[in-house]
């Protein structure tokens, strides 16, 4: 495909996106689909610019370059090499392999004008790039789940709790008495957070084919995402709460370090119907694969149900028709500890970012406006290198207003035995 037709499909990609968000009751899994189409679309214009960066290469490699057939021949126009990528990759492949042999008459035949002398002896052989193969580690899918708050400034933002689940209506022949829900709330305050720098020497920013300062975006997104997937689970110790420490309460299971049936109805049963819309279950890949993967009813059929497009859209499946989403830094099932979560996560906890109103500006990392993506030229000069560092602001609380009148949680837990 060409650059057009790369940036054509990526818009088009943009324009769905967008009429998703504008429309009424957005839903959570509307939202992790958007994600996913932001995701793509910045990969789409990574791929653009690589193909324009390709074009743009190879007009520079088709002029100014001596045929081989007529060394010094400066008079002759300068032909161009047609050859194509694959082709060179091969030649220098092959020119390596004769120098290396042990045969004198061999090595004699090397073409060796192209090749640059180190002041050891060491000779330098020009090597073509592709783009790189990167290590991959999830982080799940806890943070498109939970609620979101996106702020401007960085102040303490007070959530408050309501609660008036225990107040009915009275005949009128009872005495009046007052009857005010329940109220307190939680106070959500953000940590200065930092990525340690990312050290790029300027030779390599000038030899590779690929789209660098994509690949130091996309990385640092990622860091991003599995620290925030990773503090919403187990917090940090500071302004961010966790998951597993602000919902103990459900039910424990009954058999030691082995998931039952009996133990997830039990918690679906824990759970108050009122939080069963929006609700998914999560737990880590592990207990997924272990636990519950060869579970059945009462009348032999599988509990766990898997997406059929599991391998494509990433979502794992549904049980009694909730949907299940992976949360790696959720733990195993062990002796007192909250393996498996129910529940809406999107009212029972939120995720707290400190943006801008321009979140595309160029210091923004695109398609994060949390993080502030800073490039170091001064500091790693002498070592001809660039650092780039990122900051964010972020926070995280239990939303819980179950807590302020002793009423049924949003979120309830499987405990292991």
């Amino acid at each position: 495909m060409t650059s057009k037709e790369i940036r054509a499909q990526r818009a088009k990609l943009l324009i769905d996106a967008q009429a998703i968000m504008s429309g009424k009751d957005v839903t959570a899994e509307q939202r992790t689909n958007v994600d996913k189409m932001l995701a793509d679309a910045n990969t789409l214009l990574a791929d653009a610019q690589r193909v324009e960066q390709l074009d743009s290469l190879t007009e520079q490699r088709s002029s100014g370059r001596i045929p081989r057939d007529t060394p010094g021949a400066s008079e002759n126009e300068p032909a161009a090499d047609t050859r194509s990528w694959q082709e060179r990759r091969r030649a220098a492949n092959k020119a390596l392999r004769f120098f290396l042999s042990n045969d004198a008459e061999t090595r004699a035949k090397v073409e060796k004008r192209d090749l640059s002398i180190g002041a050891n002896g060491s000779v330098m052989i020009p090597v073509g790039v592709t783009d790189p193969k990167e290590a991959l580690q999830a982080y799940g899918s806890i943070y498109d789940v939970v609620g979101k708050l996106r702020t401007v400034t960085g102040e303490a933002v007070k959530v408050p709790y309501l609660n008036d689940t225990a107040n009915l209506f009275v005949l009128n022949s009872a005495g009046i008495t007052t009857t005010d829900p329940a109220t307190g709330g939680v106070t959500s305050q953000v940590d200065d957070i930092r990525m340690n720098p990312i050290l790029i020497e300027y030779s390599l920013i000038q030899d590779v084919g690929f789209d660098l300062v994509g690949f130091i975006e996309k990385a640092c997104r990622l860091r991003y995402l599995r620290t925030a997937s990773k503090w919403i689970v187990l917090g940090n110790g500071s302004n961010v709460s966790g998951l597993i420490a602000g919902y103990t309460a459900g039910v424990t299971g009954n058999t030691t370090l082995v998931t039952k049936y009996v133990d997830l109805t039990a918690l679906l049963a824990a759970l108050d119907p009122a939080y069963a819309i929006g609700a998914c279950f999560v737990m880590n890949n592990t207990t997924l694969a272990s636990q519950l993967m060869n579970l059945v009813d009462l009348n032999g059929r599988p509990l766990f149900l898997p997406f059929n497009d599991g391998g494509i859209s990433g979502f794992a499946g549904t049980i009694f028709g909730i949907p299940v989403k992976i949360s790696q830094y959720h733990p195993n099932n062990g002796i007192g500890n909250e393996y498996i979560q129910l529940g809406n996560f999107e009212a029972g906890y939120l995720w707290r970012e400190v943006t801008t109103p321009d979140a595309d500006a160029p210091s923004r990392v695109p398609g994060m406006g949390t993080i502030m993506l800073r490039r170091l030229d001064e500091r790693y000069a002498e070592l001809n290198k660039v650092g780039f560092v990122a900051f964010a602001r972020v926070g995280g609380v239990v939303t819980n207003p179950g807590s302020v009148g002793g009423t049924p949680a949003p979120v309830v837990s499987l405990t292991g035995k």
